[in-house]
């Protein structure tokens, strides 16, 4: 599931990369695709899936977060909400 998504944003299209990154996740949450209590990787392995600076997917995921999408717990990783 988590191989490379670089195809799916566009680097050079209207809506930002973080938004892009955002937007996709929600995709496959709202899908069922990535179950409640499912683990989200880090900032860091999201930026390596997406080909993006750490800062970037770490937007994206808080972006997911202030929706109620998922929950972050330090120490713990980042979850889809039940």
């Amino acid at each position: 599931m988590w191989d490379s998504r670089t195809d799916r944003i566009e680097r050079d299209g209207p809506v930002t990369v973080w938004r892009q990154i955002a937007d996709d996740l929600r995709t496959d949450i709202e899908s069922g695709e990535l179950a409640a209590g499912s683990r989200l990787p880090s900032g860091t392995e999201l930026a390596d899936i997406y080909q993006v600076a750490t800062v970037t997917a770490v937007k994206a995921v808080k972006a997911l977060e202030t929706d109620g999408l998922v929950i972050r717990t330090q120490g713990r990783g980042t979850f889809v909400r039940k």
